[in-house]
């Protein structure tokens, strides 16, 4: 489908102007009570500075020629990433393949920002924009290797007779170099463009939740550290240098984990998990904790038996070697920053900037010698935790003084979880969401985004069955749970969402460099919230 004549497609690196009626048009819609204005404003303005800082990003808009006015846009922003080559040389050979070794690095294109005047809808703009913002940026990359002089690209993709681009060969070539990756909020609409849908599951914690005891402890914790002996909550302020520097060292811890995971070759049909990737090898002392002697459980599918074979053949393993190929934003401390720059640019209220500073917070236990981290972020009108996990416990840092291990310790070594500090951290984020105004109902987290050492199991215990009626609920919260009143149970139950594309309006999605067709292999590792575009 060509353009109409009375439009023009356009694209720019660093054009204030048009990069400001692009936040402008979808300010019109996206900005809340800031205004179209001052959302136009305070995003050109983060935009130009990530620019300052290194970060790639190209404008792209379709203008209407009589008015000069941008009328559809999007965004595509160039983001590290990890890819893991799938290792296919048992199938053929007993020699392993050298181009499959070690992760490598390459780039992600993120999708973002698509939106057209809605006086201009229904003409098939949106279609136009994005395909068109694709074509060009492919192509351009594409005369980037050129221009580099990559002499095995040329070999590869350049016919020698006619001296032209094989642009099936380019697309090959590159697929291994470049992947195409958005956050869809219209359900599966890209897929005519060639993404592919991951979908998240999420739970939906109400705000309503949190009750006066809880939020007099959260108070106490941070007004007065002393306040409840062994234990500790420190706040995350994106003004403070040290608690930025927390921050990236998170995100590197995060980028280790990655590693490791795209790093296994072999995996187990019936021990991989749900939240991580499909050919992750779950953790087997994880695994072993959870099962009870002669329990029906994933490891005696697994077990051989020493029964002879009726049929007389052999049992076919369910240990499988990895062939095909993974791939994972890398954590980068520059898009964490973009995101966490706008966010503090939405909020309206003094109160609600004051919060939107705080970016998370730490949980330290002294008896157990553990402190776990959680990280949350507004993101398309809602409020996201994009983080949780267990962070290197320092232990007492004014003196060589290391108080005597409580038996509570014993926690740790019996595989024991702690889920009053998981409410805690939980209630600390539900504090913050309901102190930035009235338009944060819910507090949303993807099951990528839970503690990667607590099993999926355990974790849709804590959500379920342990906080709503946790020990720090109110007595109302406790006669709710009696009377059984659907109403107040409602209120103060979470959920489990398995249709977040449509309750949620968020679907992680992949597209092959140089293809429209969704029908391709490619393992996303960890698509949780964090690397939100």
């Amino acid at each position: 489908m060509s353009l109409d004549a009375n439009f023009e497609f356009k694209s720019t690196i660093n054009d204030s102007n048009i990069i400001s009626q692009v936040y402008l048009l979808c300010g019109s819609q996206w900005s809340g009570p800031l205004g179209a204005d001052n959302f136009s404003k305070i995003c050109t303005s983060n935009h130009l500075n990530y620019l300052e800082q290194g970060g790639i990003s190209e404008t792209f808009c379709i203008i209407e020629k009589s008015s000069n006015k941008v009328i559809a846009s999007t965004i595509i922003k160039h983001q590290k990433s990890l890819f893991k080559p799938a290792d296919k040389s048992h199938a053929i050979s007993s020699v392993p393949d050298p181009s499959s070794f070690g992760i490598k690095h390459i780039t992600s294109l993120l999708v973002s920002f698509v939106f057209v005047d809605e006086k201009y809808r229904s003409k098939g703009l949106a279609r136009q924009v994005v395909s068109k913002a694709i074509e060009s940026t492919e192509s351009n990359i594409i005369k980037k290797h050129l221009d580099l002089g990559d002499d095995n690209f040329k070999k590869m993709c350049i016919d020698e007779t006619t001296g032209h681009v094989d642009p099936q060969l380019a697309n090959y070539y590159l697929s291994k170099e470049y992947v195409w990756y958005l956050y869809s909020g219209v359900n599966t609409y890209y897929e005519r463009f060639g993404f592919k849908s991951y979908p998240l599951d999420f739970y939906k914690i109400p705000t309503g939740l949190l009750s006066e005891g809880q939020e007099d402890i959260i108070k106490q914790l941070v007004e007065n550290p002393d306040s409840h002996h062994g234990k500790h909550l420190k706040l995350l302020l994106s003004d403070n240098e040290e608690d930025l520097n927390i921050i990236k060292f998170i995100l590197q811890t995060k980028e280790l984990e990655i590693l490791t995971e795209l790093n296994k070759l072999l995996f187990h049909s019936d021990l991989q998990s749900d939240r991580r990737s499909s050919t992750s090898l779950t953790n087997m002392s994880t695994i072993l904790s959870m099962s009870r002697l002669g329990s029906n459980h994933a490891l005696s599918s697994i077990t051989e038996s020493n029964q002879p074979n009726i049929q007389g053949n052999a049992r076919k393993s369910s240990a499988q070697n990895q062939t095909i190929s993974k791939f994972s934003i890398k954590p980068d401390f520059l898009h964490y920053q973009w995101n966490s720059i706008m966010e503090n640019g939405m909020a309206g209220s003094e109160t609600a900037k004051k919060f939107s500073n705080i970016k998370g917070a730490i949980l330290t236990n002294d008896l157990q010698q553990k402190s776990h981290y959680i990280l949350w972020n507004c993101l398309k009108g809602e409020f996201f935790i994009i983080g949780m996990g267990e962070i290197q416990y320092q232990g007492n840092q004014s003196g060589n003084y290391r108080r005597r291990g409580s038996s509570f310790t014993g926690l740790n070594e019996l595989g024991g979880y702690n889920f009053q500090d998981l409410d805690l951290l939980i209630s600390a984020a539900l504090y913050n969401a309901k102190n930035r105004g009235k338009v944060f109902n819910n507090v949303y987290i993807s099951l990528n985004d839970l503690p990667d050492e607590i099993p999926d199991n355990i974790m849709q215990d804590f959500f379920i069955n342990y906080l709503p009626f946790s020990s720090y609920a109110s007595e109302e919260h406790k006669e709710a749970k009696k009377q059984e009143n659907e109403k107040q149970e409602k209120e103060y139950r979470c959920e489990l969402i398995t249709d977040a594309a449509k309750q949620v309006g968020v679907l992680p999605m992949l597209k092959k460099f140089g293809s429209k067709s969704f029908e391709y292999e490619l393992d996303w590792i960890s698509n949780g919230m964090w690397c939100w575009g």
